[in-house]
């Protein structure tokens, strides 16, 4: 659980059950704000940090240097009408924006936000019930595209099933590299090992393999071809608008953060560094990584979707499982 000190202060005089009802309602809202706020905060980091790729101004009318403008863009769409095509299955179509943010909810509350008293749920092998997690995403989609009862919704669907089951692979396999030289599938056990050397240092393809295949994973640019405009308009979330686009949004913003934090735990040592507190360096090194991806959308092609399925089968998967049989004889040795 998070900030045990409080749950002291708050619950010294009343009976166990309360504390428990009270420590788990002040997770939830704490895991809540931290959901809600994130990609209100990395949108504006993003519309700005494109902007400035692209020689332009970003955001600036709405508050101090445009800072107010995704809460603006909030309220839009909180005011917008709910459009729904008729032949769409209402049920599914409801239901999945719901179920993609609970998602990234969960994703977000079994990480450590800066140090080990930073997280909100904590498990043995949270690293392993994160990839079930992630697991789930290509059912949601199909789900979601086929209620829409749209060819280009559908066509979305499926270069997204494809593509995310495609490097999910990989990305098990790397988990279990660094689970295997860290002797743990404990995040914050694997964050503590690397207090001298970082496991990038051990296991740089693992890394590199890891970040390529978590873009593809969270459809990240240069690999969003599930919803290329070019292409599918909107890809798999033509149908969606107002606020139920928007939870997707918020999906998609949270899984970014989620995914930085985890590449920041497992190969950058997560808080370890000299001088400065442990959650300033888990911070700085976060926030790098959230540029470095931020950064691609603006700098690389998109491939085509014959060549993104290609790289995942052809080399990230091999050079995944190489890896990990190297990791294996070394630890033998």
């Amino acid at each position: 659980m998070i900030f045990d000190e409080v749950y002291s202060v708050l619950t010294a005089y009343l009976p166990p059950k309360v504390d428990l009802v009270l420590s788990v309602l002040v997770t939830f809202v704490l895991a809540l704000i931290v959901m809600i706020a994130t990609p209100i905060i990395l949108g504006w980091v993003d519309r700005k940090f494109s902007a400035r790729i692209q020689s332009r101004y970003g955001p600036i009318y709405v508050g101090k240097f445009g800072i107010l403008q995704n809460f603006a863009d909030v309220v839009k769409l909180m005011g917008k009408n709910f459009v729904t095509n008729r032949y769409v299955d209402k049920f599914s179509y409801n239901i999945i924006p719901i179920l993609s943010s609970i998602l990234s909810f969960l994703i977000i509350s079994l990480l450590p936000l800066g140090s080990s008293g930073l997280v909100f749920v904590s498990l043995p092998y949270n690293l392993l019930f994160i990839y079930i997690l992630l697991a789930f995403s290509p059912l949601l989609i199909i789900i979601a595209s086929w209620g829409e009862n749209n060819k280009f919704a559908v066509l979305g669907g499926f270069r997204s099933a494809a593509q995310i089951t495609t490097y999910e692979l990989a990305l098990i396999v790397t988990f279990i590299s660094v689970g295997m030289l860290n002797g743990s599938y404990d995040i914050i056990s694997i964050i503590n090992s690397q207090s001298f050397i970082w496991n990038i240092l051990y296991l740089p393809l693992t890394a590199i393999i890891f970040f390529i295949g978590s873009l593809a994973v969270i459809e990240r640019a240069p690999f969003d071809l599930p919803e290329s405009s070019q292409e599918l308009q909107a890809g798999w979330r033509i149908e969606y608008s107002g606020l139920k686009y928007g939870l997707f949004l918020i999906g998609d913003y949270v899984k970014l953060l989620a995914v930085s934090i985890i590449f920041v735990s497992l190969f950058l040592g997560g808080w370890s560094g000299a001088f400065l507190p442990g959650i300033i360096w888990f911070w700085i090194k976060t926030i790098i990584v959230l540029m470095l991806l931020m950064s691609l959308r603006w700098t690389l092609g998109r491939p085509r979707i014959d060549q993104l399925l290609s790289i995942g089968w052809r080399w990230l998967l091999p050079l995944s499982v190489i890896n990990l049989i190297i990791v294996e004889i070394v630890m033998l040795i």
